[in-house]
């Protein structure tokens, strides 16, 4: 009997040493195999030991109703828990915790809007190495170029192919989205529209469409359709069946429309 309550015990204990690493796992597996209820309960458990992840994600599914009934009372407790993790671990300096942190502040969820202290959170979340945060930054310093070319810069150095494009777009142009003047500069525009070809191969089509226009840079056929090529290969993979409502089949038809593949001419 004393043996019996030693396991029972000793399973108990080992239950309540999972992390919330370990409970947030657990909550995405029953999810996705639709065991909502017990997900949404390690969800909870997660939430409790610290996973900002799970609180906000059970702060959205109580406000959109996704497989739970709208509970605009549960949805503002985890709100407000979510922000209390999110202000310590930004201190922390956790990118992520900041770019959430931004996100509350600026749509008043947990706690009061405050635009100044979304932008502070966003800035930092930039500083530690989020893409996503230092676009945000430049698009709402995008009336200061010089502003804009930084955090712009910044998030093409973190990977975002998007925003290579765009800062390759406004070196090539002279504009950026809100008509802010900077001077030409062909060499940094390909250069950086180069490098979001390396990371998206898709934007290699519009590397493509510079070649052929001639209208940066001299015409260059052979060096289009080498650009188009990558990015119809990119595009069949994701085309794998012929269908007309997906954007990658209907971009194959765009580049395929552009040059011939039996001679390598452009049309």
């Amino acid at each position: 009997m004393k043996k019996l309550l030693l396991i029972i015990l000793l399973a108990a204990l080992s239950a309540c040493s999972k992390t919330s690493e370990e409970y947030l796992s657990e909550a995405k597996a029953l999810y996705k195999n639709k065991e909502y209820n017990k997900a949404i309960s390690l969800y909870d458990k997660a939430c409790e030991k610290g996973s900002l992840k799970s609180c906000m994600f059970l702060a959205d599914i109580y406000k959109k109703g996704a497989v739970v009934n709208i509970d605009n009372t549960k949805s503002l407790n985890y709100y407000k828990k979510s922000f209390l993790l999110a202000d310590n671990y930004c201190q922390q300096n956790i990118k992520d915790a900041c770019k959430t942190l931004s996100y509350l502040y600026e749509n008043g969820l947990g706690v009061n809007i405050d635009l100044a202290k979304a932008d502070n959170a966003s800035s930092k979340a930039c500083d530690l190495g989020d893409a996503a945060s230092c676009y945000y930054q430049a698009r709402i310093n995008a009336d200061n170029m010089t502003a804009f070319i930084l955090y712009t810069d910044n998030a093409c150095q973190n990977n975002m192919a998007y925003a290579c494009l765009v800062l390759g777009n406004t070196y090539l142009t002279g504009f950026n989205e809100s008509m802010a003047e900077i001077e030409k500069d062909t060499e940094k525009g390909i250069s950086y529209i180069n490098k979001a070809c390396e990371m998206n191969n898709e934007i290699c089509a519009n590397l493509a469409d510079i070649y052929i226009s001639g209208d940066d840079l001299e015409q260059d056929y052979n060096t289009a359709v080498t650009y188009y090529e990558t990015a119809l290969k990119h595009y069949e993979k994701l085309c794998t069946e012929k269908n007309d409502d997906n954007p990658a089949c209907r971009s194959i038809d765009i580049i395929k429309s552009k040059y011939s593949f039996d001679n390598n001419t452009i049309y």
